[in-house]
């Protein structure tokens, strides 16, 4: 899930250089799939990994090496597989490009031989032909975790909707927006757009006569109800520093889609704090943050809480569950709870002990 698509790719054998807004992207990998696997293995005795853009396995980053998104996952799935020896994972690495292929598979060897109840599948192919493919012989049943590139890497949202309504099932898409707003008004590049929502309804979206931050988001909100699954967080990437241009728009988004809303919540602690300074879902490549935050103060959830669940008891997974769409994570609501107890909110605590809060403790609100 690693370079960006082109025209033309390096055949030198000099690492890609990688920018700070791809590098985020691994960075996510490298936090959730610790804990996806641990979440999953405790309960299922097989876990999948499906990569469809795995890239060469590493990069240049400020000037050192640093591993590629498929060497991150074998690495993780390693250790995985050494501590639960009684469980199977398989990991399915896909790249369209020859070349990109051999260097992935020369950088994986130094990590072979794996454990036995780890497989490891490179492949050269297309992931609009492989992952159909792939869905036919795999058991539905088996918890799997998709990495997309649906429009750099052609792979239409029928295809994303099979995947998703698989059992157990998540995809982390990355969606080129910059490419995308570019080529929407494009006529030469409409078969594009048609393979990627494989009709062409979305000519006929309000959004094509919009403009702007409007039309990102009516864009983004119409892929998102393509998607049709239950639970979708978005991290906005931004132009990196070093592009030459695009300033501070979107350059991409990360979306984390599932119909598991504990899969969510685990998504949305990772992304947060790889924000900018401020605490956001919006990453900008630098080290200082976005002139507006997208996050509301802790205020907000405060108000929303006591007005939304007026008389009502629940749990404090309950009550992450039922918000799980807000821009808010644990400590936010820990904060606001300990703040508020005693006045317009009582805890009975059956999880935490004294003062924590978390799991099944109860939540009353006046």
């Amino acid at each position: 899930m690693d370079r960006e698509r082109s025209t033309h790719l390096p055949e030198s054998d000099e690492p890609e250089h990688l920018k700070r807004v791809s590098r985020v992207k691994h960075i996510i990998l490298e936090k959730y799939l610790p804990s996806w696997a641990q979440i999953l293995g405790s309960r299922y005795m097989h876990l999948a990994y499906v990569d469809c853009f795995a890239g060469p396995g590493q990069y240049e980053f400020e000037g050192n090496p640093v591993e590629g998104s498929a060497v991150i996952a074998v690495k993780e799935a390693i250790k995985f597989a050494r501590d639960k020896n009684g469980h199977n994972l398989a990991l399915y690495l896909v790249d369209d490009n020859r070349h990109q292929v051999e260097r992935l598979q020369t950088r994986l060897k130094p990590l072979q031989p794996y454990p036995k109840n780890l497989s490891v599948e490179v492949s050269c192919a297309d992931s609009k032909f492989f992952v159909p493919s792939l869905l036919r012989n795999l058991n539905s049943r088996i918890p799997a975790f998709f990495l997309i590139d649906p429009y750099g890497h052609p792979l239409p949202l029928p295809i994303i909707r099979t995947i998703l309504h698989r059992e157990r099932t998540e995809v982390l898409i990355n969606l080129m927006w910059f490419q995308i707003n570019r080529d929407l008004n494009n006529p030469k590049v409409e078969s594009r757009l048609n393979e990627l929502f494989d009709a062409g309804d979305w000519q006929n979206q309000p959004f094509m006569h919009m403009h702007g931050s409007e039309r990102e988001k009516a864009f983004l909100d119409y892929f998102k109800s393509k998607l049709r699954c239950s639970f979708v967080r978005e991290f906005k990437i931004r132009h990196d520093v070093e592009d030459s241009h695009g300033g501070d728009r979107t350059k991409y988004y990360l979306l984390h889609a599932s119909n598991h809303v504990k899969a969510t919540l685990l998504m949305k602690e990772v992304m947060w704090h790889l924000g900018d300074e401020v605490g956001t879902f919006d990453f900008s490549g630098e080290c200082q943050p976005v002139l507006i935050s997208e996050t509301p103060p802790e205020h907000e959830l405060q108000e929303l809480m006591l007005h939304e669940f007026s008389g009502i008891e629940m749990t404090f997974d309950e009550l992450r569950e039922r918000t799980w769409n807000l821009p808010f994570i644990e400590k936010h609501y820990r904060s606001v709870l300990k703040a508020r107890e005693g006045k317009e909110i009582t805890i009975s605590r059956v999880t935490s002990k004294k003062t924590g809060i978390k799991r099944l403790d109860r939540i009353r609100f006046k």
